[in-house]
């Protein structure tokens, strides 16, 4: 039997695996970026309630720059991670097609081995059946 598609079959298997892997380990970046996102709207949502009491009462111009600051600085911070979110769903979607595309090759591949194991048991009989009219050919001749 032709051991080339069990090879080529191995490999299909191997490249899905790695697909797998590959879109859990993307997937786990965009999970992570989505619960960073979360807590840099909590931070600010706690932040803005703070400073909203801290308006009821006597401040100076330095608390009110400083808190203004740092809720700049979260909103920067908030576009960034938003940015690389964005890009890793897009890394997820690439990662997917990729699976996709591995998996349909495996499928491909475990059908051309089946195909050749049918061929190989088929040219087996088709040996078996010769042989066995051969012999009873012999068979006949020598009565």
């Amino acid at each position: 039997m032709n051991k080339t598609w069990s090879v080529l079959k191995q490999r299909a298997e191997t490249a899905t695996q790695e697909a797998q892997a590959e879109l859990n380990l993307v997937r786990s970046r965009v999970n992570q970026l989505q619960a960073s996102e979360a807590h840099i709207d909590k931070l600010k949502q706690d932040y803005l309630a703070r400073y909203n009491e801290a308006q009821k009462e006597t401040h100076t111009i330095a608390d009110n720059i400083a808190y203004r600051k740092f809720l700049d600085h979260l909103h920067g911070l908030r576009l960034r991670v938003t940015k690389q979110r964005e890009a890793a769903e897009h890394d997820l979607s690439a990662a997917k097609d990729k699976l996709s595309a591995a998996q349909r090759e495996e499928a491909k591949m475990e059908a051309m081995v089946e195909r050749e194991e049918r061929n190989a048991a088929a040219a087996a009989a088709r040996q078996e059946q010769r042989q066995m009219d051969e012999a009873g050919i012999r068979l006949f001749n020598s009565k």
